[in-house]
């Protein structure tokens, strides 16, 4: 019942605001409102809840006069209805399958009635003869399905499995490897190599298939966001509009769940702090409304999501004074790091006066951070008078992801492949030293380096003159890794460390091998934000201790 009364009131909610926004009113958006009301006030009253299905029935009412010409659609019944939704929601909201007791909702039933009372007028001339009802005795057996609801714990436990199969594959790949060495490829190790590929295609496709089941479109979390922008915008005394493209594009539902606060931050920041009032944006040219429009759309093995506003801009002066003011970067620091960069740093906003959803400088932040837990990545595009965009990059899932797997002394680690940019051959003597660490320069830009070998403690193997660096980005940019030696990509299941181990920084968790062997997957946002040592108070930080696998 839950799950389905969320999806009425988000269909309810998103027919209102097709509603408002057409000059004339619509008779057949009215029809789909009341086709929702009625399922929703038959699904309430058949779990018992009375008072949801008396509310729901009174806004029939106020519908079927709307749809008779006995009310006016006018400002006062828009702000009305839409207020209905979040009363619904927050009715809803407040049951609970362990306590399943309706909450109480007469106070909000009275308002409605007080309300249709003033706005339903008596229809003008003589009411006639009401016409007779025709009622279709359906056969209830009749209706097939397609579609079944899982509990997701279900494919959470499905997927774990899978997790285990991809190990047990890749063990057998080794098998197979070392056998052709001794054997060649005839006889026994003949036949395993033709099972393994067999298994390995079959394994393959079970995996796409489960993550296909657990894939939900983007339009679920898109589909929050019109209600938000209409109201925020008018708090705020602006004209926005919300447009989406790529709505249909799939995520894993444990991506989807962690998406939706890192995008309410970006969508809140283009209303508050990029989109400019309409007079202004009249004398820049523009159209009186601002536009915010949100792109979804798959790149090989990763999500990319666009939030993108054709308002003001971020103004690099303005950053920069910003930022000295501040003191949360070190003024030398300034004209070697991409100034749009500040703005994902904690404390940091250009914002004049602070206010209850802006100004504190977290609201970023929270964007870089939650991002960097799904192993995410964010890049901002601006042009000042004309607008930003924000670039979203997210992995298809959390739970096996492709990763290039190094070798640093006897030890192997893996660093997640969304994070990795390339790999190249870097000269010894082509590595300097700033401010106690170590750069390099690669194409023109100065990237910090850092020895996987220092960091966790072991002894490096001879490299000759040159040494292998890995480019990896994050939220927080560029950096080079550098290690002994690639060992390829590979998938891998990741493993949560558990909570005796403690927090480790630079380490997401870990993945087991086919050999058995436990490899330590790479955190490159954290390790990033360690080898550049920023704080809030412009200190380097410490080293922090790490473990080994």
């Amino acid at each position: 019942y839950l799950e389905e009364a969320s999806e009425f009131l988000d269909a309810y909610e998103g027919l209102l605001l097709q509603l408002e926004q057409e000059e004339d009113l619509d008779p057949g958006v009215v029809a789909e409102i009341l086709g929702v009301l009625h399922t929703f006030k038959g699904n309430s009253g058949m779990m018992g809840y009375l008072g949801v299905q008396a509310y729901a029935h009174k806004l029939e009412d106020l519908f079927k006069a709307l749809q008779a010409g006995r009310a006016e659609f006018d400002r006062e019944f828009i702000e009305f209805i839409m207020h209905s939704v979040s009363i619904l929601r927050k009715t809803v909201a407040r049951i609970s399958p362990k306590k399943p007791a309706e909450p109480v909702i007469q106070k909000d039933i009275e308002q409605l009635d007080r309300f249709l009372h003033e706005v339903v007028r008596t229809a003008p001339g003589s009411a006639g003869t009401a016409a007779p009802v025709v009622r279709e005795v359906s056969n209830p057996f009749a209706r097939k399905t397609n579609v079944i609801k899982v509990d997701f714990e279900r494919l959470d436990h499905l997927m774990n499995l899978m997790g285990e199969l991809v190990i047990y594959r890749t063990r057998l790949g080794q098998v197979d490897t070392i056998l052709k060495r001794v054997m060649g490829e005839k006889g026994v190790s003949s036949e395993l190599s033709a099972a393994n590929e067999q298994i390995g295609k079959v394994s393959t496709e079970l995996h796409e298939a489960i993550m296909r089941v657990r894939m939900l479109p983007i339009r679920n979390v898109f589909m929050r966001f019109p209600r938000f922008v209409r109201d925020f915008a008018r708090d705020k005394g602006k004209e926005v509009t919300i447009q989406f493209d790529g709505e249909d594009t799939e995520l894993d539902k444990s991506v989807i769940d962690e998406i939706g606060e890192p995008l309410l931050h970006l969508v809140r920041n283009a209303i508050d702090h990029g989109i400019e009032p309409s007079g202004e944006r009249r004398e820049r040219g523009k159209s009186a409304q601002g536009t915010i429009t949100m792109r979804a759309y798959q790149e090989s093995s990763h999500i990319v999501i666009t939030v993108e506003d054709d308002g003001r801009g971020i103004e690099p002066d303005k950053l920069r004074i910003k930022a000295r003011e501040s003191g949360l970067v070190p003024e030398e620091e300034l004209n070697r790091r991409d100034l749009t960069e500040l703005i994902f740093l904690p404390g940091f906003s250009t914002a004049e006066e602070v206010t209850e959803v802006s100004g504190r400088g977290i609201g970023m932040d929270v964007v870089k951070k939650s991002l960097a837990k799904i192993n995410g990545s964010v890049e901002v595009e601006t042009e000042p008078a004309q607008g930003t965009r924000f670039t979203i990059k997210l992995p298809l899932t959390l739970a096996i992801i492709s990763a290039l797997m190094v070798q640093v002394a006897e030890e192997h680690y893996a660093i997640p492949l969304i994070s990795v940019l390339e790999s190249v051959r870097v000269a010894g003597k082509e590595i300097h030293e700033v401010n106690n660490r170590e750069v390099v320069k690669i194409r023109g830009q100065v990237l910090p380096l850092v020895r996987l070998s220092d960091l966790f403690r072991l002894t490096p193997s001879p490299n000759g003159k040159s040494l292998r660096v890995v480019i990896v980005q994050s939220t927080v940019g560029k950096m080079g890794v550098v290690v002994d030696s690639l060992l390829g990509q590979q998938d891998i299941v990741i493993k949560a460390l558990d909570d005796y181990l403690g927090k480790s920084t630079g380490i997401a968790g870990a993945t087991i091998l086919g050999d058995g062997r436990v490899v330590l997957i790479l955190d490159v946002p954290t390790l990033m934000e360690q080898v550049r040592g920023y704080d809030p108070s412009g200190k380097k930080e410490e080293p922090r201790e790490v473990i080994h696998a």
